[in-house]
């Protein structure tokens, strides 16, 4: 039984190692399958999906052909591209940053993010039979990237886009107000980096004589201001009216394309033979303004004026010459005013107090005095003075604050019935013309007195040397309150807050007013010097003085010379002292405290004051025990003896008392 035991034993083991191992071999067979299939299966998966591409090529151009595209790229051609539509070889449109497409080779730089995420790239180089689906598939983000090789070619269609800016055709104006028209939407919008390049603003000016508003440069003698500039994804223009021309209408034109920016759109494309023919569209977009309206302006009635202005009075006669009339006004105000007559009259300066007329001059012989004496020619060595009258038209008013000038210089003038009259609004001396004109380098005064005291009444003494080329004209103070005097009476006496005499704290300053000899004329670098020495000044902005070559004819100006008058004392009266001493001898009562010196301490005062000074004196301030000595305080010596018995009587009672307990 044994035997038979382990024989079956025996055969169990050697089943168990039968199935175990069969098992083991057909595990290592499926492993072996499976690895075989992963490796199969890589192999192919990049042939299937190429051979999916291959069936359906025109399905996977559409797509790649609605990724965006970048209108940057086309740019630089669409600023030397005709605006008319027209085909190009791909050398003609292309940028100048190109690259040669090998059929390996991804989309080029411009759609690299777009088109690697629709279509990786292969790292093996495809058979020739499969290159041309591939660069189809790729070619759509690349548009014009693509250039030069034998087998690419890139075809650009060139189409001009305009958005077209009309104003109505008819547009009226008021003085004073604007009026605002926004042109439709541009096509493509307009980029935020020309936003600023398209704004404009252009000056009109209304020209009577063609109806038309034309264009000048200068702001100051426009009628119409129009500003172009963009609002959104438009252009919006605002007109103005705001020069002085008279009611009516003028024809406003505007032909002009301004470039916005271009776009490219893959259209295709196509196989001939080897080579890749890729098709696209450039859109070059336009603002072109087609500006054809009447502007009717429209005058404010009853318009106030600020401002009126006499151009080209002749004041440089010769001797010999006789009168004429020159004066003009601003073309902008030829609807506003004109000028109603000049005159011209000789006066007689005999009488130091006053000029007086004794011949005249009118343009309008209308106006001539009965009796009169007429200018025929002006004489040499006479003094004319020059006066014009203006007439206003239509419902023209002037302002109350109105200012009128005469060859650029301010004019005093006065209302008149139909207008404004200008007296003595210029001057002449007639004189022969001078030859050659001489700066002066120095001014020389003499004499000036320059300093005051408070109270003070102003006195003026300055005067100029003998043959000098400086004519003193007065001398005059200013007052930091305020206040002025003049040495001439006749602006002197306009003066309202005047200066009778010098007060103290008021800072007062000197100044002068000369006029050239005849020939000369000052310099901004001509140095005054003030009794003998130099002295810095200010000029007045009421000289004379030519803009352009800078000569000063007239010359107003301000020192450095200063003063401040201080306030006299007031001197105390000298009496008061005396009659203090006299209190001293009804110290005399002295005697009264020696005759009770021992009644009660009546002695403290006299004793106290003697003692006080002698202790402050003599006594060092070493021990405070001393001084209080001296002091004379029995009340404090009195109080430290008791404290010094009290103690002894205490220290004595506490040594009995241990006695006794002993």
């Amino acid at each position: 039984m044994n035997v038979s035991h382990f024989d079956k034993q025996a055969q169990r083991e050697s089943t168990c190692s039968l199935v175990h191992g069969t098992w083991r071999c057909v595990g290592a067979k499926i492993a072996c399958a499976g690895a075989c299939a992963l490796m199969v299966g890589q192999l192919l998966l990049p042939s299937v999906a190429l051979a999916t591409e291959c069936a359906d090529p025109a399905a996977g151009t559409d797509e790649v052909a609605a990724a965006p595209v970048t209108p940057t790229v086309a740019e630089d051609a669409a600023a030397t591209t005709a605006p008319a539509a027209s085909t190009a070889p791909a050398t003609d449109a292309a940028p100048a940053a190109q690259a040669t497409v090998e059929p390996q080779q991804t989309a080029p730089t411009g759609a690299t993010d777009e088109s690697n995420d629709a279509a990786p790239a292969e790292q093996n180089t495809p058979s020739d039979n499969a290159a041309t689906p591939a660069n189809d598939a790729i070619m759509p983000c690349g548009v014009t990237d693509v250039v030069g090789g034998s087998d690419v070619r890139v075809n650009t269609t060139v189409v001009p886009r305009y958005t077209d800016c009309a104003l109505p055709s008819n547009v009226t104006l008021e003085k004073g107000q604007s009026y605002t028209y926004d042109f439709p939407d541009v096509e493509g919008g307009i980029p935020e980096a020309l936003a600023s390049e398209v704004v404009e603003v252009k000056y009109y000016r209304a020209d009577a004589a063609s109806g038309t508003l034309v264009e000048v440069q200068d702001a100051s003698m426009s009628d119409v201001t129009a500003r172009f500039e963009p609002a959104g994804d438009h252009m919006r223009l605002t007109l103005t009216f705001t020069g002085g021309a008279a009611d009516g209408s003028y024809r406003l034109t505007r032909n002009e394309a301004l470039y916005i920016g271009s776009a490219l759109e893959y259209t295709g494309t196509d196989y001939e033979g080897s080579s890749t023919i890729v098709n696209e569209t450039r859109y070059d977009y336009y603002l072109r303004y087609v500006i054809n309206s009447e502007i009717t302006l429209v005058a404010s009635e009853n318009e106030a004026l600020h401002n009126l202005n006499v151009n080209d009075v002749k004041t440089d006669y010769a001797p010999g010459e006789a009168p004429r009339a020159t004066a003009t006004i601003p073309v902008a105000d030829a609807d506003k005013y004109e000028i109603a007559y000049e005159c011209w009259e000789e006066m007689d300066g005999s009488d130091p107090a006053e000029l007086t007329p004794v011949a005249f001059w009118y343009s309008d012989p209308a106006k001539y005095p009965t009796g009169a004496r007429r200018i025929e020619h002006f004489e040499e060595g006479k003094f004319y003075m020059y006066s014009v009258e203006l007439r206003l038209k239509g419902d023209n008013t002037v302002a109350d604050d109105c200012m009128m000038y005469v060859n650029g210089h301010w004019a005093h003038h006065i209302k008149t019935v139909n207008g404004v009259f200008a007296l003595t609004a210029d001057n002449m001396l007639c004189e022969q013309p001078i030859d050659e004109w001489r700066a002066i380098d120095v001014i020389e005064i003499n004499g000036a007195t320059t300093t005051f005291k408070a109270g003070d009444k102003p006195v003026f003494t300055a005067n100029v040397p003998a043959g000098s080329d400086s004519i003193l004209q007065c001398e005059f103070w200013t007052g930091s309150d305020g206040s002025e005097v003049n040495s001439v009476e006749f602006w002197d006496q306009h003066i309202t807050n005047h200066i009778d005499a010098f007060k103290p704290g008021v800072t007062y300053r000197y100044g002068l007013y000369f006029k050239p000899a005849r020939g000369f004329y000052f310099t901004p670098n001509t140095k005054l010097m003030v009794n003998g020495v130099e002295c810095g000044y200010q000029t007045s902005e009421v000289s004379e003085i030519d803009p352009e070559s800078g000569w000063i004819y007239t010359l107003w100006l301000s020192t450095n010379l200063t003063f401040t008058p201080e306030a006299t004392p007031t001197p105390d009266p000298q009496p008061t002292p005396d009659s203090k001493p006299t209190p001293q001898p009804e110290v005399k009562p002295e005697a009264k405290p020696e005759v009770k010196p021992e009644t009660k301490p009546a002695a403290k005062p006299a004793t106290k004051t003697t003692t006080t000074k002698t202790v402050e004196k003599a006594t060092p301030a070493k021990k405070s025990d001393a001084v209080l000595a001296t002091t004379g305080d029995t009340t404090a010596i009195t109080v430290a003896a008791l404290g010094i018995a009290g103690a002894t009587v205490a220290a004595a009672g506490v040594a009995a008392t241990k006695r006794r307990k002993r």
